[in-house]
């Protein structure tokens, strides 16, 4: 797979909850080219935006930022913006993952590997018993590096934070056990499938709300759900749906329409055109 570029590389999932950070979300319609091209360079430099992804649409960005608070995330997102020309914005904040999927209905998250005696991909420690340990300054390098590439060498990370591997090794499965490493996963190279993804912003009606549990084990179910999220703000529920074509995107929302026709109370739908930035942790995290 990655010959054929169908695996464009891989990631740690991080839980910045855990490192008391959390992650806002700022979606915003920027009319200029020469300012979108500025809001890109300064958002590929900065340390606290971990994500940047194009659509078409009402909205042409979304960018993350995460930060230990929705004053400190807003006072980076105004730097951002500066005295760029934008139509218009709206923010909200992740408060709980409802589904994360590698590539749905094809390839299935990773299983914990049990008994095994040599363990280089450190598997068997997501099975072990949970501790408590809280992370330094060097555990926190240690996870940056590996959220933007799991299978960086340990050896390199070693070199980079000035430890033995061994060392490296030891806190890497410290850092498992504690919970701060979720999983270690393949990014897909979509385009080469011939898949796209679209975001689905969704407002929750309140007078009828949705079912929780049951909306959840929708979301699980479907093929075409990459990653949903509750959200704080201006809508309720963020959802990345994965396609081949159009026809499959609207029966999707035709779908959920159907199941949920009397909790959901509005829909936007926006078109993912390009990711210039992704990763589970933000490089101001580091220290």
């Amino acid at each position: 797979m990655l010959k054929n570029h169908l695996i464009a590389g891989s990631r740690t999932v991080i839980n910045i909850k855990k490192l008391g950070y959390r992650s806002y979300h700022f979606f915003l319609n920027i009319p200029s080219e020469d300012a979108e091209k500025e809001f890109r360079q300064k958002c590929m430099r900065e340390s606290f935006v971990n994500a940047l992804i194009s659509y078409s649409g009402k909205w042409n960005y979304e960018v993350s930022i995460m930060e230990a608070s929705p004053e400190k995330a807003n006072e980076k997102f105004q730097e951002l913006i500066g005295n760029l020309d934008i139509d218009d914005y709206f923010s909200c904040i992740l408060l709980e993952t409802l589904k994360s999927a590698i590539l749905p209905g094809i390839i299935s998250t990773p299983k914990i590997i049990k008994n095994i005696k040599n363990d280089p991909s450190f598997s068997r420690q997501f099975n072990e018993p949970q501790i408590k340990y809280s992370p330094d300054n060097i555990d926190r390098e240690i996870l940056y590096l590996l959220s933007q590439n799991a299978e960086i060498n340990i050896s390199d990370i070693g070199k980079k934070v000035k430890l033995a591997k061994d060392s490296v090794s030891y806190r890497i499965k410290k850092l498992i056990r504690s919970g701060y490493i979720l999983q270690f996963r393949p990014v897909i190279d979509f385009d080469s499938l011939g898949l796209s993804i679209q975001a689905l912003l969704l407002k929750e009606n309140f007078v009828n709300p949705l079912n929780d549990a049951k909306f959840r084990a929708y979301l699980e179910k479907s093929d075409k759900v990459l990653w949903a999220t509750k959200l704080f703000g201006d809508w309720n529920y963020l959802i990345y749906i994965i396609n081949k074509n159009p026809e499959e995107i609207h029966g999707f929302i035709r779908e959920l329409k159907r199941e949920f026709k009397e909790s959901i109370k509005s829909y936007e739908l926006i078109y993912a055109y390009h990711e210039y930035k992704y990763g589970f942790m933000a490089e101001n995290m580091v220290s």
